[in-house]
């Protein structure tokens, strides 16, 4: 298992060379109390081990830390609107940012070159690397396999075998045919994911082409995929449209595939007692591709806690306590060095492994440049492709429509 790490650190190392040259309430801010606020989304379904790292730096150095866990998709505009009253967090994992909080970064370059960590990952602004990466994400796929074993079907074990998305629908069919499940399978309500299903089928995304933002034919013909698939058979639409959580409806035990990602895996592993689930390979057309996602890690000036943010950042990277948080959170690992033994279905994490060092570049490259994008330009956008695909879908526009709305709303925030 460790040394299946080589394999991704090389693809990233390559890849990444290539396109450097292309609770509380948390009202108030770290300074209100003598407690270091650090602001996450999703500790407690990942191990608890950002909240396990920071008892232990606790027990080391007498330094406390609140961990603060908000829900995922309040956390920009919470720090924002806490960094405009002048009140931010000592530090935070985050996965996006905002124009607002341009400048008030402090600069983690020093630290994180020092502990071997993939800088080329993180975010940098006038050669300062105010965000390095936390953990590495990977989108990917699990079935149920008990439905598929009921049902006789039969899914790829080894790369040589990967099916193309058509034979994945056909399989998903006859599993919801020969068993009780409900449906063939959930895709999570989010951009990220959907690009991966993108990038599979010869999409390049959404990308800037002199003063304006487009994207190729491909993009559109998996789009027509995506919505003729969402028939409340194939895939329940109301994921989508009404918000439904798709992780429960998997943990149901009546869906056979769910389109996800590597930080299900400590929370299948642990609690998904009713049914054997398995990480498979994901389908593809054209290109094979995950997208890579993760959390940066910040720390805010204003704070009035500045150094002591730092040496913490400084103590969780350093090699034995990011291979204890890696290994807690079922994360992969962005230092060069660490050596994760997962104890919790580490044939999952191979598959993971696998996906990504055969992953077409563009699974980091556009995420990165988006996510920059949030921090420096004027106007921040947020799941505009999402969006527009939740109004789709609810019948208020036609496609080509859509795609030309999240053209000219990128254009409108990104074009200088």
């Amino acid at each position: 298992m460790k040394r299946a790490f080589l394999l991704v650190i090389v693809f990233l190392t390559t890849f990444l060379a290539a396109c450097s040259e292309s609770g509380s309430s948390g009202d108030g801010g770290s300074e209100s109390s003598d407690k270091m606020q650090f602001y996450v989304s999703g500790d407690t379904v990942e191990g608890s081990a950002l909240t396990k790292m920071s008892e232990k730096y606790t027990e080391e150095t007498g330094v406390e830390i609140e961990v603060v866990d908000v829900p995922y998709d309040d956390m920009v505009t919470k720090i924002t609107n806490m960094m405009r009253a002048e009140e931010p967090p000592a530090l935070a994992r985050v996965t996006g940012f905002n124009p607002a909080w341009q400048g008030k970064l402090m600069d983690l370059t020093e630290i994180a070159e020092k502990n071997n960590v993939m800088v080329d990952m993180g975010i940098s602004v006038d050669d300062q690397l105010v965000a390095p990466p936390l953990d590495l994400t990977a989108v990917g796929m699990f079935i149920n396999k008990s439905l598929f074993e009921e049902a006789g079907v039969a899914y790829p074990t080894t790369e040589e075998e990967i099916w193309t998305w058509e034979e994945f629908i056909d399989a998903i069919h006859s599993v919801v045919e020969a068993t009780d499940a409900q449906y063939g399978m959930v895709m999570d309500n989010s951009e990220h994911r959907l690009n991966a299903f993108l990038y599979q089928h010869g999409s390049k995304g959404f990308y800037q082409e002199g003063d304006e933002y487009t994207t190729n034919d491909e993009t559109k013909d998996a789009l027509k995929r995506f919505i003729d698939w969402n028939d409340n058979t194939i895939m329940p639409k109301a994921v989508w449209t009404a918000g439904e959580d798709a992780s429960s409806m998997f943990k149901s035990g009546r869906v056979a595939a769910y389109m996800s990602g590597s930080w299900q895996i400590t929370d299948f592993a642990s609690n998904i007692k009713d049914f054997e689930w398995e990480s498979v390979y994901m389908p593809y057309e054209d290109v094979r591709a995950t997208n890579l996602g993760g959390n940066y890690l910040v720390g805010f000036e204003g704070s009035g806690q500045e150094e002591q943010a730092k040496e913490f950042i400084d103590w969780l990277y350093q090699k034995e306590n990011y291979e204890q948080l890696a290994t807690y959170g079922g994360y992969l690992p962005v230092t060069e060095d660490a050596e994760v033994d997962y104890e919790l279905a580490p044939e999952a994490y191979e598959i993971y492994q696998k996906e990504i060092a055969a992953s077409d570049p563009i699974a980091s490259q556009q995420r990165n440049e988006l996510v920059k994008k949030q921090l420096v330009s004027q106007r921040s956008l947020g799941s505009v492709l999402a969006e527009e695909m939740i109004t789709t879908l609810n019948g208020e526009q036609s496609l080509d429509e859509a795609i030309e709305n999240v053209k000219n709303q990128m254009t409108d925030a990104y074009v200088e």
